[in-house]
């Protein structure tokens, strides 16, 4: 479609010139290689919205996630606090269950197209959405990187890990949901629930 639309886009040009030089109104032949070249722009523009609508539907859970938190100060209240926020946004992230694998072909994907769709004339407000979602994967990389590189010093610390028994599988989500459920029933019945 690119090359077709390249080679009209030529033949235009020169008959633009051609009219210019004569001074006259273009016939109906050229006017129907004009009428062509717009049918085929707007053919263009419509693949290019449904593909862009593709990329945002697939990208959609990506994003409103924020990036981890850092901090360079030396109090331990505040590097507790960063460090349980970022758990937290990773916690939240795995219990909307998101597809990793699928979100990195589709992130590579608006990688490769996002320059083209700027330079087409796609809408603006659909790249700065498709770009916020592209950044809420690379959120996501860097929250797991940062959660893991903590876990392990943790670890090597002696301390216990900050995903340490946390249920990763559907299965292991739900007993521990029952668990709690359990233990909360338990204290409950002997009174220290208030």
């Amino acid at each position: 479609m690119n090359l077709e639309l390249a080679a009209l886009n030529a033949q235009c040009h020169r008959i633009r010139q051609r009219l210019y030089k004569e001074r006259r109104a273009p016939g109906t032949e050229e006017r129907a290689v004009f009428e062509m070249r717009a049918a085929l722009i707007a053919e263009r523009d419509a693949v290019r919205d449904r593909q862009l609508d593709g990329m945002l539907a697939a990208l959609a859970p990506l994003e409103k996630i924020a990036a981890p938190r850092t901090t360079t100060s030396r109090l331990a209240m505040v590097q507790q606090d960063v460090m349980q926020s970022n758990r937290r946004a990773l916690l939240a992230v795995r219990r909307e269950n998101i597809d990793m694998t699928k979100m990195a072909r589709y992130y590579t994907r608006a990688q490769r197209r996002l320059e083209s769709l700027k330079e087409s004339g796609a809408e603006p407000d659909k790249i700065e959405r498709l770009e916020r979602m592209m950044q809420g994967y690379t959120n996501v990389l860097a929250l797991e990187e940062i959660v893991k590189r903590t876990d392990d010093q943790l670890h090597r610390m002696g301390a216990p890990r900050l995903m340490d028994s946390i249920p990763t599988t559907a299965q292991e989500r739900a007993r521990m949901e029952q668990s709690e459920r359990d233990a909360q029933q338990e204290q409950f019945e002997n009174g220290y629930f208030y």
